[in-house]
């Protein structure tokens, strides 16, 4: 505490706003975290609620194929003709690969068909088909995060996956979503809350400034005058800014009070000398 008297008060005024805006950015820091996980944790419930739901064509299938109605050859084959059509969010697909892995469909790179995808890795080193591999037979379901390219581009960009094990045929239904458009929105959410942090952050100055003027001006005002008044040559004309209804008011009032004292003092010290004076002259007239 004693340290802080070593300061001027309109630094101290100061140095709170500076804990002030540091408190601030770790809040909003923390905010930021927060958001840009719940915007990709969004991304992967989504894609987790699709895949249950194309599974249940599988699973429509399967039961044809179980009740006779159709041969597992024909149920699987309508069943991957319908997967193949399926769109979402405009451009988001499904494919269907089994545990060895080896593709079963594809619908926007049908070249991977039938291919082996054991050693298929992406930019990052990642098997990403091993994985899903890994994660149906431990899990039967669950995420799995890697880079792809987007149907008509070559540039491998963030995706999430989410695959789901259909154990009746051995094989595994996945789709995912590019997060890129997440990032975008947390980056545009980001400026967004920097923006208005930084608004916040001038109006605080602005009004620290205008407190710090008016807390620091009437003491060093006041500093002045009694170090003008100790000096032996004072002023005692001079008034302080008593306006408002405050300590510093009060204390510029008092001293106010006590400076107009002090020249009543004198004032009639003054006339008792002229007085002293005139009486002194009239008696040695008189003599």
């Amino acid at each position: 505490m004693n340290s802080l008297r070593n300061l001027p008060i309109s630094r101290r005024l100061w140095l709170i706003l500076a804990v002030a805006i540091l408190m601030l950015s770790i809040q909003g820091g923390l905010m930021l975290q927060q958001l840009h996980t719940g915007l990709y944790a969004a991304k992967g419930e989504k894609t987790k609620h699709v895949v249950q739901g194309a599974a249940g064509i599988l699973k429509h299938y399967q039961g044809l194929e179980s009740s006779g109605a159709l041969s597992r050859e024909q149920a699987q084959q309508q069943a991957m003709d319908m997967i193949r059509g399926l769109r979402y969010a405009g451009q988001e697909y499904f494919w269907i690969n089994d545990q060895t892995p080896t593709m079963i469909m594809h619908p926007t790179n049908p070249k991977l068909e039938g291919q082996h995808l054991s050693g298929f890795k992406d930019p990052d080193g990642k098997a990403l088909f091993n994985d899903m591999v890994r994660i149906s037979k431990a899990e039967g379901a669950g995420q799995v995060d890697y880079r792809w390219p987007k149907p008509g581009s070559s540039e491998p960009l963030p995706k999430v996956s989410y695959v789901e094990l259909f154990k009746p045929w051995g094989w595994i239904i996945g789709s995912g979503v590019y997060i890129d458009d997440v990032e975008a929105e947390f980056r545009s959410q980001a400026l967004g809350a920097l923006g208005v942090g930084a608004i916040i952050i001038l109006l605080m100055a602005g009004l620290v400034t205008l407190i710090a003027r008016s807390i620091a001006r009437p003491p060093r005002e006041t500093v002045d005058a009694m170090a003008n008044i100790a000096s032996g040559e004072g002023d005692l004309t001079r008034s302080l800014d008593s306006a408002g209804r405050d300590e510093l008011a009060a204390r510029a009032g008092h001293f106010n009070a006590f400076t107009g004292k002090v020249r009543q003092v004198i004032r009639q010290s003054l006339e008792s000398a002229r007085t002293l004076d005139q009486a002194a002259r009239a008696r040695r007239h008189c003599r």
